[in-house]
């Protein structure tokens, strides 16, 4: 572990697609976007910490970014790293879910 931040320097934010609401409801997974050079042993930690779960395993892939053409110049999106974190079963995942009841 780097230092006593580290807890909010490794997740950046959740990933939210239509893939991603797929996983959470079927596999008791969540998709976060994490900093490039965090590893799976501080994102473990930083989640369980963060939302109190259990965490069964983690995967990690870094995603290239996709370079776009603009009239005649090249732009370039950043790379990132996407963790998929599997949660042990038995655990309540209704904090990601904006219910105002």
């Amino acid at each position: 572990m780097r230092n006593k931040n580290f807890l909010f320097k490794t997740i950046n934010s959740i990933h939210i697609s239509e893939k991603s609401n797929q996983c959470r409801e079927k596999n008791k997974v969540i998709i976060l976007q994490v900093n490039k050079k965090s590893t799976k042993r501080e994102i473990k930690i930083s989640v369980s910490r963060m939302f109190q779960l259990e965490v069964k395993k983690i995967n990690i892939l870094n995603v290239k970014g996709k370079s776009k053409k603009k009239g005649k110049n090249f732009t370039k999106k950043k790379t990132w790293k996407k963790a998929y974190v599997f949660f042990k079963n038995n655990q309540n995942l209704d904090f990601l879910n904006n219910s105002s009841e």
